[in-house]
């Protein structure tokens, strides 16, 4: 759980980076402060859902014949990047099976910021109202 944890706080800092950059162009153009706050999440919620579920979708192997096959067409062309021996597809598999990390923390962090970007847009619309 220690190293969900710690994923999810990285992420939690890379989502607040994008926000504040969001926050800021929203700002330069004259948006309202709960507007900009609102949009601000919303982008950041957006962006780590998607690379996240990109992540869990990696970790069940849909993506890894396709690596195979760039692997082993750029083995082909250039013959100084193959190893020692020579990788079948399932060893393949089996290596990038014991790299791949969780998903969770990248979610989870998705996850808050979609609840910020909520709560700040019905504080927007019941002061507009």
């Amino acid at each position: 759980m220690k190293a969900v944890m710690r994923d999810f706080l990285i992420h939690m800092v890379t989502g607040l980076i994008c926000a504040a950059a969001v926050f800021y162009l929203g700002y330069r153009r004259g948006y309202v402060i709960l507007r900009c706050l609102c949009d601000a999440f919303f982008v950041a919620s957006v962006l780590l859902v998607c690379v996240g579920s990109l992540k869990a979708v990696r970790n069940k192997g849909i993506f890894d014949v396709t690596g195979y096959g760039v692997k082993y067409t750029a083995e082909l062309v250039f013959p100084m990047l193959r190893g020692e021996k020579k990788e079948n597809l399932y060893e393949y598999r089996e290596r990038k099976a014991l790299e791949r990390k969780s998903a969770k923390g990248l979610l989870l962090a998705g996850a808050v910021y979609f609840l910020l970007s909520v709560v700040m847009l019905v504080l927007y619309e019941s002061v507009q109202g």
